[in-house]
């Protein structure tokens, strides 16, 4: 039967949890540190399967013993971190962002969090960096495991394991490489879509006995599997290389774990922090998504950095000495344990309700809320066709089109126009014809709904002889990003994001427009900022600290967003290249190279990019931007 005690294993775990915590550390390395999570899953399949394998052929498997271990093993470390994270967000979380908290809490509390978090957020999205329980969806994909796989295995025959376990991780695995340029969030943080990981390490558990046959090839390409599992962490994050970096890493592992046992004394020191691996797991994320929500998304300074790294190292080894250790010798029965656990469970339940009370009166009431543009059905910017129903009338006089800066855009125009206006928005996809992002947050298939989007709004147009105006708005600078490049429909290819190709597709954009004799113009986004401008004024309202920003929370050249002057030019180039009218609220927002973010006391922003609701209406009135764009249009 599968071991694992063995140095090697610690040691690949060892290397998992320290690729991960430096590239949660935000200092750009290990662009794809993240993939040490799945080299967890791949392990750790392995390991709670041997377990069963052998309690099973010595005769003693009890489920109640086997929850009674992992209970143990993960519950007294997991409840200390909670409770220190409890208190922590308590003093340092704003209202909306406390609201967020107590959600993941009870999905911490009842192994659901990775359920919470995919409602909440995509992984890789800038502002999962302020989420202090993220990292803890992983332990719930584990959670869920521990569920079924023991049920599973003591239905089943030993005959069957293998067959029908290798089944279901190909099930699993064809599902996550369907679903991930579909619903890339649901791929990331599901069982169903993840379970193939674990599944490879299972698979190796109980085929062991035929292992033999591998194993002399195992350990012949162990070689390349260490240094796939050494270099795919310097990868790019890019949307499209997710799944395939994700799946290598896990063959990779799968390799290493097969392989013959590598006793190398150069392996001690990794297997030394892969015995303390989940305590340093659960101590990490919390210090450095709080320091980010002070630092309101700015790079953290390298010596907080360095500092949070040994804060890190300190606590998990105080975790591991302290917490770790004696619970997993705990000489009590299984109704203890659950008695303790249930306790546990529910006074952190009952610190979390007395935050809650704590921060209800904190600071003045602050509408973090995205703008979806016009109060309709169909306004939502999710659908990936126009069909015209998100429209003020029947026959439109303006039609605003774009991705989600076109939607904060509809108070701003509303507030200074009387003439009814369709809004055509999808959320990253700006109003370009012909080309569409790919990056990290969008595969090639969503590339592709753009495009369609974009054709689609261009049709609604050509069949609604109302609309006058056409206001195209995006946020541009995602598409001159460094790690972003363009999929063209001509011919479907995928093709470097130059400038030079993007203003020549907004000149042929504008064409497209004026061919069907409608008026066009460029509304540019709010000036872009480096830091969260709308957490920022939601901190400064209630009296809490933020160290990345001025204290007016105002824009300057050195918090502005470093692709500010690469979007101005681009901009320009529209005006002058691509003939289309640019309306500058960008520049119109500022004065002395320094942008303030409220106006009368009212602040603009709900985030680093995007005008609140307020705020949009105040500017559409004071920059009078209805009739500026009628004026502007040709």
């Amino acid at each position: 039967m599968p071991d694992g005690r063995r140095r090697d294993l610690q040691a690949l775990r060892g290397w998992a949890v320290t690729i991960v915590i430096l590239f949660h550390a935000g200092l750009g390395v290990l662009p794809s540190g993240y993939l040490g999570v799945d080299m967890f899953f791949v392990l750790s399949g392995y390991l709670i399967t041997g377990i069963i394998l052998r309690d099973r052929a010595a005769g003693k498997f009890r489920f109640g013993q086997f929850y009674l271990r992992r209970a143990r093993r993960l519950l007294p470390a997991a409840y200390a971190m909670l409770a220190l994270t409890i208190v922590a967000a308590m003093l340092l979380l704003t209202r909306s962002f406390y609201a967020r908290f107590l959600d993941q809490l009870a999905g911490a509390l009842t192994m659901s969090i990775n359920m919470v978090l995919w409602r909440q957020i995509n992984y890789f999205h800038d502002s999962a960096i302020f989420e202090p329980l993220l990292h803890m969806w992983s332990l719930a994909v584990e959670e869920q495991f521990y569920l079924l796989m023991p049920a599973l295995l003591v239905m089943l025959p030993p005959r069957r394991w293998t067959a029908v376990l290798a089944v279901a991780t190909a099930v699993s695995l064809i599902a996550y490489l369907v679903a991930y340029p579909r619903a890339p969030a649901a791929a990331f943080y599901l069982l169903p879509l993840r379970a193939w990981e674990l599944g490879l390490g299972a698979v190796a558990a109980t085929s062991y006995a035929e292992r033999a046959r591998v194993r002399d090839w195992a350990t012949r390409l162990r070689p390349l599997a260490l240094l796939a599992l050494l270099a795919l962490p310097l990868a790019p994050t890019v949307a499209a290389l997710v799944p395939w970096l994700t799946l290598f890493a896990c063959i990779s592992a799968v390799a290493f774990i097969v392989a013959e046992p590598w006793e190398v004394r150069a392996l001690t020191p990794w297997a030394a922090i892969g015995d303390r691996s989940y305590s340093l797991y659960l101590a990490h994320w919390p210090l450095f998504a709080f320091a980010n929500i002070v630092w309101l998304g700015m790079p953290l300074p390298p010596l907080l950095i360095g500092a949070l790294l040994l804060a890190t190292a300190t606590l998990g080894w105080a975790s591991y000495r302290w917490i770790e250790r004696p619970g997993q010798v705990m000489p009590l029965a299984l109704r203890r344990i659950s008695g303790l656990a249930a306790a546990g469970a529910g006074g952190l339940a009952l610190l979390g309700a007395i935050g809650a009370q704590m921060v209800a009166g904190r600071g003045q009431p602050f509408d973090t809320s995205g703008v979806t543009g016009l109060p309709l059905a169909g306004c939502e910017g999710t659908a990936t066709r126009f069909d015209g129903r998100c429209s003020q009338s029947p026959q439109p006089r303006i039609l605003l089109w774009g991705d989600s800066f076109s939607q904060h855009l509809v108070p701003a125009i509303t507030a200074s126009t009387r003439h009814p206006i369709a809004q055509a928005s999808l959320g990253g996809c700006a109003p370009l014809l012909g080309i569409a992002p790919v990056d990290r947050l969008a595969s090639r298939r969503i590339a592709a709904a753009c495009i369609g989007f974009n054709d689609s709004v261009l049709a609604y147009l050509a069949r609604t002889p109302s609309i006058e105006l056409v206001v195209l708005s995006g946020r541009y600078l995602r598409y001159i990003t460094p790690d972003t490049r363009g999929l063209l429909s001509a011919g479907d290819n995928i093709v470097a994001s130059t400038p030079g190709r993007i203003v020549a597709a907004q000149a042929r954009t504008s064409a497209a427009i004026r061919a069907i004799g409608r008026r066009v113009v460029v509304v540019s986004g709010p000036p872009q900022a480096r830091f969260d401008v709308g957490q920022c004024w939601e901190r400064k309202l209630a009296g809490l600290p933020h160290a990345g920003a001025r204290a007016d929370c105002a824009i300057t050249p050195a918090s502005a967003h470093v692709l500010t002057q690469p979007t101005a030019r681009l901009l320009d180039a529209f005006a002058h290249t691509a003939d289309t009218p640019v309306l500058r609220i960008d520049r119109a927002m500022c004065a002395n190279r320094i942008c303030p973010t409220a106006w009368n006391n009212v602040p603009l922003y709900r985030d680093n990019d995007h005008l609140g609701e307020a705020g949009s209406r105040l500017v559409g009135r004071r920059l009078g931007l209805g009739e500026r764009l009628w004026a502007m249009a040709r």
